[in-house]
């Protein structure tokens, strides 16, 4: 039988579904801000399962939250991580953001939002298996946009990878991954939180 081209959400019937916001990364470290379930005891509550990857089965992610900076300059950098079997503190990145500056100007409740694919090329427990090509967009002006002025919805777009298309990254395609969205965070002591989270499957 010939393959069949099919879009499917997720979280699957086995997996338990997120309820409201992730949670709010306020330090200089590095977290997961997608949002997981309250009775989740491993680190995503999204994930591929083993048996589910195909070579050219995508993933397409598209997650919505703010920021608010403060008045310390600092860098963000937003990046999706699988981790095996959905557990434990390893993480693979199949793409990252650049280092984003924050500046010194207290800004907000700056929207912001997050799209890419992940694309399977090889099924292989290790080697370059998945390509990845995303974009972020911030809105730098949400308060009060104005049509046709210079100060209309200001928007700050970091392509995910920085340059060159699709990043190729070693994921374990033999085994389940658990996926989320994470970010880095520098010097500074902005609120980055993931208000919604989204996977589909495209076959």
């Amino acid at each position: 039988m010939a393959d069949q081209d099919w879009v499917s959400s997720f979280p699957q019937s086995d997996q338990v579904p997120w309820t409201g916001a992730g949670t709010a990364l306020t330090t200089a470290t590095t977290a997961t801000i997608s949002p997981m379930p309250t009775s989740a005891t491993a680190d995503y509550n999204k994930q591929m399962n083993g048996t589910d990857w195909r070579v050219g089965k995508m993933i397409e992610v598209l997650a919505r939250g703010f920021v608010t900076t403060v008045a310390t300059s600092g860098t963000l950098a937003f990046f999706l991580a699988t981790n095996i079997d959905n557990t434990g503190i390893i993480f693979d990145a199949p793409a990252t953001t650049g280092n984003i500056t924050t500046g010194t100007t207290v800004l907000t409740g700056l929207q912001w939002e997050l799209w890419a694919l992940i694309r399977c090329t090889t099924l292989a427990s290790s080697g370059n298996t998945v390509a990845t090509q995303g974009l972020l967009r911030i809105m730098n002006n949400a308060t009060a946009p104005t049509l046709n002025a210079a100060t209309n919805g200001v928007v700050l777009g970091a392509p995910m990878p920085a340059a060159s298309g699709e990043n190729n990254a070693a994921v374990n395609t033999l085994r389940t991954q658990g996926i989320a969205l994470r970010c880095t965070q520098t010097t500074s002591t902005c609120t980055v939180q993931c208000t919604q989270w989204s996977l589909r499957l495209i076959n």
